[in-house]
């Protein structure tokens, strides 16, 4: 029975990995040829409930209607899934355009970074009004030549993905209007219409290259010019802090695992949707209260809750690349509510070593010293463009230090326990404090 047993999985793999991409003709032929074994199969694999998604999805301003399934994941909360080909089809024409295909020969979902979609003609259609059943599978994606893991269900043959992990995948922004039911999607180079003037970050009066386009068409353009960041030793540190998300944009999400009360006064009840920003902007304003009391000059992308888009984030970065010694990007992670710990993200010029592994390994002590595990090694992802995080590459192209930080996946209900007071924002604060402190006592600023 057990070789049976084995046998009946390894069809099974075979049926799921070829069926996102066959016919409907060809699914019921292969499901058909030994009904009895595929039922057996079917049996024992995890299933879910998906309803058909209500919700609203604009991209960059526009509302778009992919296929969409609600898959309750877990008792703290249901996402959002969809296909990636139809992603794939709303990116076309976008900075972070990407094409798809499969490979029949090896069974790999293959995307490309950069390249544009070509259609098949099923993007977008909706297949059904009604509730299905999503079987859990494992279907990677091959992107630029490796392999990227995400959580996947299978339903009526086609693969689904959460839509948080395709923006991380993709480079693209994922963000939830939960009072309207409304999943918002920015990609680089979008800047919204409608930010009012007085919410856009503060640009210093002094800056030296007023020059800068800033037509988002030219963003990231290899062939645009930027002043290259003078060497500059005097004595007086400066610090960027980059924070992660904020206004409309609430970045990753997940639920209150009990009752707190935010560092704005906001009660949040268990079980309440939670967002990155609530915890971005106070850790943020801690740090620079601690810089600029150690007697550092701190330049900050944000002091309230408003939304900052790429442009002005990259403006403000080469704007100030002359007098910044260190940037600071603060983040809070999601995955699939069962990750967690830090990660630190490192730009790719110090893979093999110098000021960005350095700085990250300080990170690392003092995260661990805060009782943080490490969810991965320091991160220097490779994109079309350089650094595959706008941030670090706008940082990297001004010849600016910087580094990300993930301090807790905000998703998953054990670890986001470690920021939920005061005191626990504070420490991850601290934490990134002493670092910056510690790695300049030995590096000239």
């Amino acid at each position: 029975m057990r070789k049976r047993f084995l046998a009946c999985i390894l069809l099974l793999s075979n049926i799921l990995s070829n069926s996102s991409y066959a016919s409907e003709a060809n699914q019921q032929t292969i499901i058909n040829e030994d009904s009895q074994i595929t039922q057996e199969v079917y049996a024992k694999i995890p299933t879910k409930k998906a309803n058909v998604s209500s919700m609203e999805i604009y991209l960059d301003g526009q509302q778009v209607k992919p296929e969409a399934y609600l898959i309750s994941v877990n008792e703290y909360g249901a996402y959002t899934y969809f296909k990636l080909r139809d992603l794939a089809y709303l990116m076309m024409g976008k900075e972070c355009q990407f094409s798809v295909d499969y490979d029949e020969k090896t069974k790999r979902i293959i995307a490309t970074s950069g390249e544009k979609y070509t259609p098949i003609g099923s993007e977008m259609n909706q297949s059904s009004s009604q509730s299905q059943i999503a079987y859990e599978t494992n279907s990677p994606i091959w992107l630029d030549g490796k392999q990227v893991d995400m959580e996947a269900y299978k339903i009526n043959g086609n693969t689904y993905y959460k839509l948080r992990d395709l923006g991380e995948v993709f480079g693209f922004e994922v963000g939830y209007k939960d009072s309207s039911r409304q999943a918002i999607i920015k990609t680089p180079g979008y800047t919204e219409p409608d930010v009012p003037e007085e919410n856009k970050p503060e640009i210093p009066e002094n800056s030296e290259n007023p020059d800068i386009s800033e037509n988002p068409d030219d963003i990231d353009n290899p062939n645009h010019e930027v002043t290259e960041k003078p060497n500059k030793i005097d004595g007086k540190l400066t610090v960027l802090i980059d924070v992660g998300h904020g206004g409309s944009d609430g970045g990753a999400g997940g639920k209150a695992p009990y009752d707190f009360v935010t560092y704005m006064g906001r009660n949040v009840k268990s079980g309440d949707d939670i967002c990155e920003r609530d915890f971005n902007l106070p850790v943020a304003l801690m740090l620079r209260d601690m810089l600029q009391s150690h007697g550092a000059d701190v330049i900050i992308s944000a002091e309230t809750d408003v939304y900052v888009g790429f442009p002005d984030r990259k403006k403000l970065i080469e704007s100030n690349a002359d007098k910044t010694d260190i940037l600071i990007s603060i983040h809070h992670n999601a995955f699939n509510s069962n990750a967690s710990g830090f990660e630190i993200l490192a730009q790719i010029k110090y893979k093999n070593g110098g000021s960005g592994l350095e700085f990250a390994q300080i990170l690392e002590k003092h995260y661990y010293a805060n009782g943080r595990p490490r969810h991965a090694p320091t991160i220097f992802r490779e994109g079309s463009q350089g650094d595959y995080y706008a941030i670090l590459r706008y940082a990297a192209a001004v010849d600016m230090l910087a580094v990300m930080s993930e301090y807790a996946y905000i998703d998953n209900p054990s670890d986001i326990e470690c920021i939920l007071t005061p005191d626990g924002l504070k420490q991850e604060a601290q934490a990134i404090f002493n670092a910056i402190i510690e790695y300049f006592e030995t590096n000239e600023y």
